[in-house]
């Protein structure tokens, strides 16, 4: 039996899911997990086909159902977006990492003030659009899937913020 989770719930007074996890050997356990500021609360299969992914309030988890170690991946993830080789997550509508069998692949640097709209995952490529409060408006953005190399958005250049990390290209 491949190792997989049930549907997190809400139980009672818990503000956090409440996943319940199956082993390879068949036995079931059960945890409840901190959740964050805001954002997803369900659970995926991990793209290693193995691990399980837990969102929490936003916060990601990567379980393995076998050994029940849980490490924290990321924060304040809003939106995903399954890929054939992973997932496209939202990081609080600033910006876009992918998660591939591996952990995480790449992390563009901050692109958006505050949300992504019309976010459009086609072949390689992300488009969305980004908030500006400064102008008022939408500005356009794009990120390769390959290595997370991103342009446009409405936030600035540079990676003022430090969260830029891509993946080799290739």
């Amino acid at each position: 039996m491949a190792p997989h989770c049930v549907t997190p719930r809400r139980w009672g007074w818990e503000e956090s899911p409440v996943v319940q996890f199956v082993a390879s050997t068949g036995d079931r356990w059960t945890a409840n997990f901190r959740s964050g500021i805001a954002g997803l609360s369900e659970a995926f299969p991990h793209p290693n086909d193995h691990d399980v992914l837990v969102f929490s309030g936003g916060d990601l988890w990567v379980v393995d159902p076998d050994s029940s170690k849980t490490s924290q991946v990321a924060s304040a993830i809003d939106s995903c977006w399954p890929l054939a080789d992973g997932l496209v997550l939202s990081r609080q509508g600033l910006a876009f990492l992918k998660l591939g069998t591996t952990g995480v692949v790449w992390h563009t640097k901050r692109l958006s003030w505050d949300v992504f709209g019309q976010v459009v995952v086609t072949g390689h490529k992300l488009t969305a659009l980004a908030w500006s409060p400064l102008s008022d408006s939408w500005e356009s953005c794009s990120v390769d899937l390959t290595t997370g190399a991103s342009s446009g958005g409405s936030f600035s250049d540079d990676d003022s913020e430090g969260w830029e990390r891509l993946a080799p290209a290739g």
